[in-house]
């Protein structure tokens, strides 16, 4: 009961109808040049039409000659650098991607460098962390609804990063990434599995407990891709001995053939109290004509009961702040707001579009001891990246190398019967702490948990700034 009361009062959209609406660009392309056609008075339209939609293949490659493909990027006019570049390498790239209309395409392709950014997905949930300050000031908060507040902010941190085109290195099978925080607090992420990608990250302080296990899937449309961030997510607040879930919004990137490539993020944000029921719903609204609703966030927090607490409002692109709200939870007029964070800028004139935070996780600076013990599995030190970070052509070569030794491990692998392990973390029993939650249910129930074991706080210990810093990348187990 109290879960369909939670689903009603918050205006959560079903994940049925995220998934649907994935959909609905292609669809509405296809109505759109159909309906323009037929107001031309063009005799044949309908048969026109009729092919059009039996091939979607056909549709897509039109879009060299069809500008209707092309969603405009709402931020060309506004200082926005991003180039519009390998025209024709983008050309060959939907020759190979063309039989993938409809498919999820997370695994089955290896992408071009040019693609590329200096960084890899272990990195990029990482990012993240940039505000994990959050985290403290919510478990240091006395409110339940603040603390709510709080956690949520915290969620939204994750959308200032993908605002960047590039696409993050795809990890190889037991690639990790080390960071350490300002206050000391360390983040571990591991590739636990490749096909299916999933990744897994824990973050640990005398405040909080951050687990998360990342295991998206994508639909790829022609000229645009979605992205279904699913997995679990679990923050427990110490003080208080709560434990929070949550549903994210969808991601997706426009223009991947045709125009300027943009990123948009739109849908729910679900983010629940699994042990007193207080909970937080957020809305991101999808970009529209000429840019409207870019970024913008806006949702309230609630009681257990569905009674509007807070208000909450801000761009994912730049802030997030809490403030009083009406009986609708809609933000009191006049009402002065709390900022939980602020994003900082990207640095000017950076070719891919980094932070400094972005720039400071690819370095030692940002790895415990300054590098010294780091795991030689660390995607700092993978060749592709440094290749791509040095400005070096040999980027692509290294890539192909990882990639063809990856795949002989496999081989090798087979052969003798052996399995490879994750070191840092294992497979768990699947939560069903949220189950009551019918959205946090449904978005986990084909997502494994892998659960840290504590391996790493046990080598930590061992770790000083005397420990040499490894110069080779070796997460091979068969080689």
């Amino acid at each position: 009961g109290r879960a369909n009361n939670l689903t009603r009062a918050a205006g959560v959209r079903s994940l049925n109808e995220g998934k649907a609406a994935a959909c609905s660009q292609g669809v509405a392309l296809v109505c759109g040049v159909m309906a323009q056609e037929k107001h031309k008075g063009l005799s044949g339209w309908a048969s026109w039409g009729k092919g059009l939609v039996g091939s979607v293949s056909k549709v897509v490659t039109k879009a060299f000659s069809e500008s209707d493909l092309e969603v405009v990027n709402p931020d060309e006019d506004d200082g926005d650098t991003t180039p519009v570049k390998h025209e024709e390498e983008r050309k060959h790239l939907w020759q190979q991607l063309s039989q993938y209309v409809g498919s999820d395409v997370m695994s089955l392709l290896s992408i071009p460098t040019w693609l590329m950014e200096p960084f890899s997905t272990l990195q990029k949930m990482g990012e993240i962390t940039e505000f994990m300050d959050c985290l403290n000031k919510a478990n240091l908060a006395d409110d339940p609804h603040v603390r709510a507040a709080y956690v949520a902010a915290f969620a939204c941190g994750a959308y200032p990063s993908i605002k960047r085109t590039y696409k993050p290195f795809n990890p190889l099978l037991g690639e990790t990434y080390e960071l350490e925080l300002a206050d000391g607090t360390l983040y571990l992420a591991e590739q636990v599995s490749h096909h299916p990608p999933i990744a897994a990250a824990h973050a640990e302080n005398e405040n909080f407990c951050y687990d998360i296990v990342s295991a998206p899937k994508t639909k790829f449309h022609g000229n645009s891709i979605d992205v279904f961030p699913y997995g679990t997510t679990r923050i427990k607040l110490k003080a208080h001995g709560e434990t929070y879930a949550l549903v994210p919004p969808i991601c997706r990137a426009n223009n991947l053939i045709v125009g300027r490539t943009w990123v948009d993020a739109f849908g729910d944000l679900l983010v629940v109290n699994i042990t007193t029921g207080e909970y937080a719903a957020l809305h991101f609204t999808q970009c529209g004509f000429f840019g409207a609703g870019r970024y913008k966030v806006a949702g309230s927090v609630y009681s257990p009961d569905n009674e509007p607490k807070l208000a909450i409002a801000g761009k994912w692109n730049e802030q997030i702040s809490y403030m009083a709200c009406d009986a609708e939870g809609a933000a009191k007029k006049g009402a002065e707001g709390t900022e939980m964070w602020r994003a900082n800028g990207i640095i000017k004139g950076d070719h891919y579009g980094f932070s400094e935070y972005s720039k400071l996780m690819q370095t030692m600076e940002t790895a415990p001891h300054k590098g010294h013990g780091l795991l030689p599995t660390d995607s700092r030190i993978r060749p592709d990246i440094v290749a791509m970070l040095e400005g070096d052509a040999r980027a692509s070569s290294a890539k192909h190398e990882l990639e063809e030794r990856q795949r002989a491990e496999k081989k090798r692998r087979v052969a003798e019967n052996g399995s490879w392990t994750a070191r840092w973390f294992k497979p768990a029993d699947r939560h069903t702490d949220a189950d009551m939650y019918e959205d946090i249910k449904e978005f986990e129930e084909d997502v494994i948990p892998w659960q840290f074991t504590g391996a790493y706080d046990e080598r930590k210990k061992t770790i000083s700034d005397a420990t040499p810093i490894p110069n080779e990348f070796a997460p091979w187990q068969y080689q």
